[in-house]
């Protein structure tokens, strides 16, 4: 339940401000999504579209992100360096296995880090997509039985 004494005591008002103004100012700077998938023929964003502006926009915000793999779970923090203020955006992550050469690891556990933190990043400036998966067509139709 939302209380006077819960918002004025455990809730980073000063942060979340802050974070509503960089989703508002993400959305303004019109950023066009440079990924595309030939497969599902749909653009997307990438991190390269996103890290940039987001750097921009923190250091005018005063406000600093930090991403890591911490208990199973990844995590982005963002601090407001100003009130001294932190909230968390999170994933689960899972260990992955040591198969294959030291090279092919490390570049698993790279994709796995690039897809999560533009993920992460997604929730933090509140990035919409297209739902590929509800606009996608169904791949064989289905009849169903007259009772």
């Amino acid at each position: 339940m939302f209380t006077e004494k819960t918002h004025k005591e455990d809730m980073p008002v000063h942060l979340l401000k802050k974070i509503m103004q960089a989703r508002k100012m993400f959305k303004d700077k019109g950023i066009k999504k440079s990924g595309y998938n030939q497969f599902q023929k749909f653009s997307y964003y990438e991190l390269k579209d996103i890290i940039p502006e987001a750097i921009e926009i923190c250091l005018e915000l005063n406000i600093a992100t930090q991403f890591t793999y911490e208990y199973n779970r990844y995590v982005l923090r963002v601090y407001d360096l100003d009130n001294l203020e932190e909230i968390e955006f999170s994933m689960p992550g899972k260990e992955l296995p040591n198969e294959g050469n030291v090279n092919n690891q490390l570049q698993n556990i790279g994709k796995v880090q690039t897809y999560t933190r533009r993920y992460l990043y997604m929730q933090f400036l509140d990035i919409t997509e297209n739902d590929v998966v509800d606009a996608s067509k169904p791949k064989k139709s289905y009849k169903y039985p007259i009772s």
